[in-house]
């Protein structure tokens, strides 16, 4: 006992010192086993096995990888394994998520947008075991880490005291390369070609790695550079229906289609160098810089089916109170072009060590700085015609059609400028953060290893913008669009497949809008940026002070070993909100126990259960007190003055209580069933709804209610579901069939949470109850090919939508058909083909439900959106 207590107090004083001196030490955050229970640092590098873990070489090679790292982590995770030095199984992070099982993803803007685990999309990202995020926000852009950058991607679906708090859904945590997984020398790069089918254009991408290490007078040293380079056009199709008003037929208040065609740039950068002066003493620099810039416009038709003369409206036969179409002669018709350029770059930096006090007792310590920037500017021109004659359809086969006669719509001298929006923000947001970690192994019995640990963050984040409010052309005739030189331009073609009705239309120009906004603003009167406004301004600091202990430990329960991890972590929260007349200070703390517990039941067979309660703060731009006001004008109907966004500074912390439970049974090194239950509790949990809120006054002079959406903490709510996954490599096939191998998994999903309004209980949006992924893998004779389908059920994106018709958002199901391909003709060069969107999906939403102002239920169409399939053609070298 003695000689306990003298452990407890040297390991103590040991973690004070490393406090002290912190700057110095660093670890990586995920815990792994050892395989016999007790746990190890998954940053303890040995350079042969790094080469084996990391550097790996094929599809079967990474599955083996990412098998091993879910059989050996005390948590239950999944992973994804680099292929290769720049080759994940998709082309970007988030992209190649959407292949974990329990990952659902959004997709938008040519790319995969949105990542949710187990439906939920609060998951802390981390970076090498880092806190990572982007602008404002919780977590970083995932799509904005280039691919050719990683060496894999873990997904932890339960958590551990030592592993950074933040994520009710779970933990996303991106692994960059770094010197000493390799060998030596290494250097290896890649490059693509793409081609966009809709947006008819090409592309292209690249990167590289270079990687070095030393043995010298001082210890070994290594150093590593890495790049990548990613420039994609793309363009993305939708038809609409908007919210239908009136009486005693409602009507849509707008009829359209939009093309986004955009132009986007990604570089990334990273450096890393570790320095080993003892095989007791070890030292890192870590810097990672991504830069993200687009260029894209948005391209609107925009019928207005009650601004004309309305000669019929034909009720639909279903809901008689809401129109299936109508006919009207000379009506005021829209186009506008959306302008917008953004631009953000995300740093990051550490410093940091490790320590071997001795045989059984390590310390660590890491100092991190994270800076990210996000500058956005939009010019939105809306310019109008006359329509003769036009007739709508809102519903045919769940797209609406617009039949539009005499006038030539590709002409734009018919074309007036009519309505300016003029906008431009700036977020910025750095953090300091600091941590010490302390592990003590001892030699046999039940307690294997303590872990002791603090962490302190600071972070500011800022953001100011300008209200989005239109500037009507003073001229009330107009001025023509071709009246300025350069200005006019025609739209893409083909919208939807012609199912709209509508191919090309004349509106302004994106790079013309951009680059020459003065000469735009001098027709409404006034020339330069428009000031900040200074109620939309918020600024916010947050403290972190947190801690934790845990302790690793085995038993043997008859001929079954059991090992797992159990502890708690303890965080206080202080949070300063300012801006708009708000100054709000929170102060709160959590205590976050959790425990594991894996038994492995034969050589291949293991059963986990886990349980741990988790938190997930705001985002930053959610608990922003602004709101920006939009009347629609022109545009919009007569439903609402306008619509609205804003934040809600009363926001509280997400928190679940979570019970996992799962089995695992592995055939081999590359194969493998395993099933998983899980019921999560959620408090609090925060979704957006749309309510009447009353703003200043319209026209006449009385109060203006608008129609403004705001996040809001939900009610009590649960998330449970369960998941089941197979992958295996057919060896025992005869001659080329051996090669074959396939990936099958799936999710139930079941969402709910209680209605902040009404308390009435409902789904969690973007939660889908059914999704599965099936990959048919070949790899021999130096061919590596994978064909990955997709699909998931439907889920709601939205609430209280308003307008007559049903309030719900529900979108139809989404599937997705891909194919990546490679050949080596030699050792050192692998020559790509990739195809993403084989099937080129056609995505439904419709509004279903009752509706906020009726009562009535409904179900009609909403929108139709129809995305590129892309063809890549590459090449990567490794020596």
């Amino acid at each position: 006992m003695a000689s306990v207590r003298h452990t407890l107090l040297s390991a103590c004083s040991a973690l004070a010192l490393g406090m002290i001196v912190g700057p110095a030490f660093a670890q990586d955050q995920s815990i792994q086993t050892d395989g016999s229970g007790t746990a190890a640092s998954a940053a303890t590098v040995d350079p042969g096995a790094a080469s084996q873990e990391i550097i790996v070489t094929g599809v079967r090679a990474s599955l083996s990888s990412a098998q091993s790292i879910k059989r050996n982590a005390p948590q239950i995770v999944d992973s994804i394994v680099a292929e290769d030095i720049g080759k994940l199984p998709d082309n970007t992070v988030a992209d190649a998520l959407q292949r974990v099982t329990g990952v659902q993803v959004i997709r938008g803007n040519g790319e995969t947008t949105g990542v949710d685990i187990r439906g939920l999309p609060n998951a802390a990202t981390l970076l090498n075991g880092r806190e990572a995020f982007t602008g404002t926000g919780r977590g970083v852009a995932l799509q904005d880490i280039p691919a050719e950058l990683l060496a894999g991607v873990d997904v932890y679906k339960t958590s551990t005291p030592d592993i950074i708090e933040g994520g009710v859904a779970g933990v996303i945590d991106i692994r960059l390369h770094r010197p000493f997984d390799f060998k030596g020398f290494t250097i290896a790069g890649d490059g693509r070609a793409v081609y966009s089918d809709q947006a008819k254009k090409w592309s292209y991408l690249g990167g590289g790695l270079v990687s070095d290490r030393w043995d010298t007078g001082i210890g070994e040293l290594g150093l590593l550079i890495g790049a990548s380079y990613n420039k994609r056009r793309y363009e993305d199709q939708v038809a609409f229906d908007f919210d239908a008003s009136g009486t005693p037929v409602a009507t849509p208040d707008t009829v359209g289609g939009t093309y986004t065609d955009g132009n986007r740039r990604r570089i990334g950068l990273n450096a890393s160098a570790q320095w080993r002066p003892s095989d007791k003493l070890e030292f890192y620099a870590d810097g990672t810089y991504t830069q993200y810039k687009e260029r894209y416009g948005v391209n609107f038709f925009i019928g207005l089916p009650k601004a004309g003369n309305v000669v019929s409206i034909t009720p639909r036969s279903d809901s008689p109170s809401l129109a299936q179409g109508a006919t009207t002669l000379n009506d005021y018709t829209l186009t506008s072009k959306q302008a917008y350029q953004n631009k953000t770059q995300t740093y990051q930096g550490d410093l940091g060590g490790k320590w071997h006090i001795d045989d059984q007792t390590t310390l660590t310590g890491e100092f991190v700085y994270n800076y990210s920037k996000i500058v956005d500017r939009n010019a939105i021109l809306d310019t109008s015609f006359n329509a003769p004659s036009v007739t709508y359809d809102f519903d045919n086969n769940g797209t609406p059609n617009v039949a539009i006669s005499g006038v030539d719509i590709t002409d734009p001298s018919n074309f007036y400028i009519r309505t300016l929006f003029d906008n431009h923000s700036l977020a910025t947001s750095k953090q300091y953060a600091y941590r010490a970690d302390l592990q003590h192994d001892f030699e046999g019995g039940f307690l294997q290893n303590f872990k002791l640990g603090a962490r302190y963050t600071n972070r500011k984040a800022n953001s100011q913008a300008t209200a989005s409010i239109g500037q009507a052309n003073p001229d009330p005739d107009g001025t023509q669009l071709t009246s300025i030189p350069g200005l006019a331009s025609l739209s893409p073609g083909g919208l939807v497949d012609g199912k709209l009705g509508i191919d090309q239309f004349a509106l302004s120009d994106t790079d013309f809008l951009l680059d020459n906004t003065d000469t735009i603003r001098q027709i409404f009167g006034y020339t330069g940026a428009r000031a900040f406004d200074p109620t939309l301004a918020f600024f916010d600091k947050e403290k972190t002070y947190a801690a934790y202990a845990q302790v690793g430990y085995h038993l043997d329960a008859g001929s079954i070993p059991i090992d797992g991890i159990a502890g708690v972590r303890v965080v206080n929260t202080v949070e300063q909100l300012n801006g708009d007349g708000v100054n709000a200070r929170e102060n709160y703390l959590d205590w976050l126990p959790s425990a594991t517990l894996r038994a492995k039941l034969t050589d291949k067979l293991q059963a986990r259960l886990a349980y741990g309660k988790t938190i997930t703060r705001p985002e930053f731009s959610a608990l922003n007190p602004l709101v920006t006001y939009t009347p629609n004008g022109a545009t919009g109907g007569d439903s609402y003055y306008g619509t609205g966004g804003g934040g809600n500074p009363m926001l509280t912390p997400i928190k679940s209580q979570a019970f996992d439970a799962s089995l695992e049974y592995y055939f081999n090194r590359t194969s493998s069933v395993t099933v998983a239950g899980f019921y999560h509790k959620l408090k609090g949990y925060i979704q957006t709804y749309s309510a009447p809120e009353v703003y200043g006054v319209d026209g006449n002079g009385d109060p203006a209610t608008y129609l403004v959406s705001r996040p809001r903490n939900t009610g009590d709510g649960k998330l449970y579901g369960a998941e089941a996954a197979y992958q295996q490599f057919f060896d025992f096939l005869p001659g080329a069939l051996s090669g074959l191998g396939a990936q099958i998994n799936g999710t139930f999903l079941i969402g709910t949470t209680a209605d902040p309004n009404t308390g009435a209980q409902e789904r969690l949006v973007n939660v889908s109850k059914y999704s599965y992924n099936a990959i048919l893998i070949y790899e021999k004779y130096g061919i590596s090919a994978r064909l990955a389908y997709n699909w998931r059920s439907n889920f709601i994106d939205s609430y209280t939508s308003g307008g007559s018709q049903g309030g719900t958002i529900r979108v139809s199901p989404v599937q997705q058909l891909d194919f990546s391909g490679s050949y080596s003709p030699i050792p050192w060069l692998t020559l790509t083909f990739d195809a993403t969107n084989l099937l080129d999906r056609t995505y439904h939403d419709r509004f279903v439900g009752v509706s906020q102002t009726t009562g009535l239920a409904s179900n009609t169409p909403r929108d139709t959106r129809m995305y590129d399939r892309t063809f890549e053609f590459g090449a990567r070298f490794k020596f």
